[in-house]
């Protein structure tokens, strides 16, 4: 029903097992959070309950309990698509039924009481309660996430009742708004882009159903993002000023909400893909460019702990699992879109670095957010709930994402994109497997081993993604040298049998300066509020002595960014003892030294005209990923 098609094929899930140090954390997560019993009689049964209990309105201020149903099975139902896990497939089926038993007769499905409290609080009132001015209302927002599971539900078991469920849903909320004579765009909070991102959902149930309705209703709640009044957030029209979002309306840090306003956009490329309308795609590439510019953070993620508050110009970096999840979504649609290999450059320096980083190494848990340095944000208890978090709860979404790019399927060939352990099977044109074996230890040494049998009789495209990053590399192929440009694809053509090739990606180390000058702010600037987050007594905490306070520079080798970590045994003193190499000349040798308890160790030598010192370095993402009593654990800056 698309007018506009992708140019890749979407790789079926079950089609690819991811290997390696990712693989092993991939499984730990999926049984932590979604196999295991305490994952189901504890975090599974607590979102349940929310559509039980109904307290998301019980308070002026708004909750949102109704958002982790939906995001829970959302995860689980991609994981078990990847797994094949039957028992899993019956236990979302039975947790359908469960929650529609909740469904009200005119199709209600929610953790609201009241389904028409749907507009943000007074401020003044709010901080009566709570202590601050918050606008918060999550009601749709939470409506959207349980359409979007009760969906991904049905795409895999293929239950009509389910869909009846989805189907009732979200006719209600449509007839509910008109009735009321209620925009969209009116509602919740965040001048309503956790309310836009609904797009997405709705789509995706037009597909399935062919209802006008559900397209109607997408397309007018994009109209009002290209409104001549310039009403906040105004997203296509905003998109066209060349302006970053930062500088589109005052105090940024009070609207630009970095994670609803990325869900927005991956709605207005499937709308874009259902109109054919250019306008959709156009805004969202000219604001991911903008996000680029003047978002881009030094954990390669966008946004300022989940604030799109000029992030770039920040050197201390804190980035919400969430966010990078989202930026990964729109980086890869970006790709399926247009076969850009940028923005797999960019996928890919988010997964390995701010979304592994996020991922807990017992597989339980996860961060609400990561730091540059100290350690990370760690959320036990939101919205009432101790078992559930809003970033927990997606990041196997992560993995996903990540599974479903490794190589795709497209018209001329196969792409393929990512390097480290996993195997994908695909098809040639006359429907024969191709099976990909990928090995030798991407992530450490920069080696890519790499065994493809073609059991078709025909010869197929092969593409061959060149890293950005890899100005110089060595690339075999059945033993033969093949050249390869930095930055884009490597063309070859895979024969009948068996194609062998051997790709050693340049580990020449990058020692990066603070490229931007640095933002000013004094101790009460929301920016310094969202790095130490918490309590001093908390698990989050990190007091802003040991935010960076000049410019310094970060290091690293391959896709990886690099952190000294008492887990490796560095001091604090090595941490955050003020000495830094910026501006000194200094060059740096990086020897793979594999460690315990991380997934990569160097030893890294640095030499300039009248010092030389060494210290050990580990991949960002094992430097801090539990959670941890000490609040000076690593540090990115050297």
């Amino acid at each position: 029903m698309y007018t506009i098609d992708n140019l890749f094929a979407t790789t079926d899930l079950a089609a690819v097992r991811i290997g390696g140090s990712v693989g092993h954390l991939l499984g730990k997560l999926i049984e932590g959070r979604i196999t295991s019993q305490e994952a189901r009689d504890g975090g599974y049964r607590e979102a349940e309950d929310a559509f039980k209990n109904r307290i998301d309105d019980q308070i002026i201020v708004g909750y949102w309990q109704g958002e982790f149903w939906g995001k829970w099975v959302i995860s689980a139902a991609r994981v078990c698509r990847h797994t094949g896990d039957r028992e899993l497939a019956e236990f979302l089926r039975q947790g359908c039924y469960a929650l529609m038993s909740y469904q009200r007769e005119d199709g209600y499905i929610g953790t609201y009481k009241d389904s028409l409290n749907m507009f943000a609080c007074d401020r003044q009132e709010a901080k009566k309660v709570v202590g601050w001015e918050c606008n918060w209302n999550w009601n749709v927002w939470c409506r959207k996430y349980t359409l979007w599971g009760l969906m991904e539900c049905y795409l895999l078991l293929k239950d009509p009742k389910i869909l009846d469920a989805a189907c009732r849903h979200a006719s209600h909320l449509i007839k509910e708004l008109r009735d009321n004579h209620i925009r969209l765009c009116d509602t919740g909070t965040f001048n309503g882009l956790p309310s836009g991102s609904i797009i997405k959902p709705m789509l995706l149930l037009w597909e399935t159903t062919g209802d006008q309705k559900y397209l109607d209703f997408s397309i007018e709640a994009a109209g009002d993002w290209d409104r001549p009044d310039g009403r906040c957030p105004n997203l296509i029209a905003n998109a066209r000023s060349g302006k970053p979002v930062h500088e589109w309306y005052p105090e940024s840090q009070t609207w630009a909400k970095a994670y609803e306003m990325m869900s927005c956009l991956d709605g207005l490329l499937e709308l874009y893909r259902v109109t054919g309308k250019r306008d959709y795609f156009e805004a969202v590439e000219a604001i991911y460019e903008r996000l680029l510019e003047a978002e881009y953070n030094t954990v390669f993620s966008v946004g300022f702990n989940d604030i799109f508050g000029h992030a770039a110009n920040k050197i201390n970096a804190a980035s919400e699992p969430c966010d990078v999840i989202h930026w990964l979504r729109v980086s890869y649609e970006l790709f399926m879109l247009t076969g850009k290999s940028r923005y797999l450059d960019l996928f890919e320096l988010a997964f390995y670095n701010s979304f592994l980083a996020g991922v807990y190494r017992d597989g339980k848990w996860g961060s609400r957010g990561v730091r540059s340095a100290g350690r990370h944000i760690t959320a036990l208890q939101q919205a009432g709930f101790t078992k559930n978090h809003c970033c927990v709860n997606n990041l196997p979404r992560g993995f996903m994402n990540m599974a479903q790019a490794i190589a795709v399927q497209g018209k001329d060939g196969i792409r393929l994109n990512l390097f480290s352990e996993a195997e994908v099977t695909l098809q040639a044109p006359d429907g024969k497997p191709i099976h990909i074996r990928i090995g030798g230890d991407y992530l450490q040494h920069g080696l890519a081993e790499i065994e493809i049998d073609n059991t078709s009789a025909d010869s197929v495209p092969l593409f061959v993604r060149i890293p950005v990053w890899s100005r110089e590399t060595t690339v075999r192929i059945n033993g033969k040298s093949q050249p390869a440009t930095a930055g884009e694809y490597l063309e070859t053509t895979l024969a009948p049998g068996a194609t062998r090739l051997e790709i050693q990606f340049d580990r020449t180390p990058s020692l990066c300066e603070f490229p931007h000058e640095l933002e000013e702010y004094g101790p009460k600037h929301w920016a310094i509020q969202r790095w130490t987050l918490g309590a001093s007594d908390s698990v989050s905490y990190v007091p802003p002595e040991l935010m960076a306070k000049e410019r310094m520079c970060t290091l690293r080798v391959g896709p990886l960014l690099l952190a000294r970590s008492k887990r490796i045994g560095n001091t604090v003193e090595e941490m955050f003892g003020g000495k830094t190499v910026c501006g000194k000349n200094y060059r740096c040798k990086v020897t793979p030294f594999p460690m315990p308890n991380v997934r990569c160790g160097f030893q890294v030598e640095f030499v300039s005209a009248d010092d030389r010192f060494s210290t050990t370095m580990c991949d960002y993402a094992s430097a801090g990923n539990e959670i941890l009593d000490d609040e000076a654990h690593f540090n990115i800056y050297v």
